[in-house]
């Protein structure tokens, strides 16, 4: 594959990542996606193949980056006390917010997912989701051993819950006013920051920051 085949396949990744999140998989046609771009449909095919094929090459893309943010964040683990863990989920909890507002796209493929979209494309969870809760998951056990954080905090549920919090925060359009989140709202982002640090701290029994 050349140079400009390449950027070409990128482009049409990165549309098609902005078609499934905001329409979501069911939504979103191969026809759609060609006349939007100004390609040949049947290059489509015979370079991506179908459309459940393009968007696992999405997926796989997005997750690639939520990986990367994660375990990033969480090199710094284990450590020696609770002062230690709290600044690790702190930058966890910061980069990977940060990570969904500079790519809103991202929380919003998952929350049609949690709405039975691509209801026949079965263990997205499973090969995608899953084994990023557990890397948090696995990375906290030793302080749990360790008894710097609460041995009780039901650690896959924590990473659950903090994913949860993000992803309906940004994109609960439906939360009555008078104060609906907004991303584009300068305070969004301390306000939620600050929000989940506490979160984290008090689920994990470490001192407030």
């Amino acid at each position: 594959m050349t140079s400009a085949d390449e950027q070409q396949s990128e482009a049409v990744i990165e549309f098609a990542t902005r078609l499934f999140a905001a329409f979501g998989y069911d939504g979103t046609t191969l026809q759609g996606l060609a006349e939007a771009m100004g390609y040949d449909l049947d290059w489509l095919h015979d370079t991506f193949g179908d459309k459940r094929a393009l968007y696992l090459a999405v997926i796989e893309r997005t997750s690639q980056a939520q990986r990367a943010v994660v375990e990033g964040a969480l090199a710094s683990l284990p450590a020696r006390d609770a002062a230690g863990v709290s600044a690790a989920m702190h930058d966890l909890v910061d980069r990977y917010l940060e990570l969904c507002l500079s790519n809103p796209q991202i929380p919003a493929l998952w929350m049609h997912r949690w709405l039975g979209d691509a209801a026949d494309i079965p263990d997205l969870e499973q090969k995608y989701a899953v084994p990023i809760i557990n890397i948090t998951r696995d990375a906290l056990r030793s302080a749990a051993r360790d008894g710097i954080i609460d041995g009780g905090t039901d650690l896959d549920l924590l990473v659950r819950t903090l994913a949860w919090s993000m992803y309906g925060f940004l994109h609960g359009e439906a939360l009555a006013p008078p104060d609906p989140p907004d991303p584009d709202n300068p305070r969004t982002k301390p306000r939620l920051r600050a929000h989940l640090h506490q979160l984290v701290d008090r689920m994990l029994g470490l001192p407030d920051a």
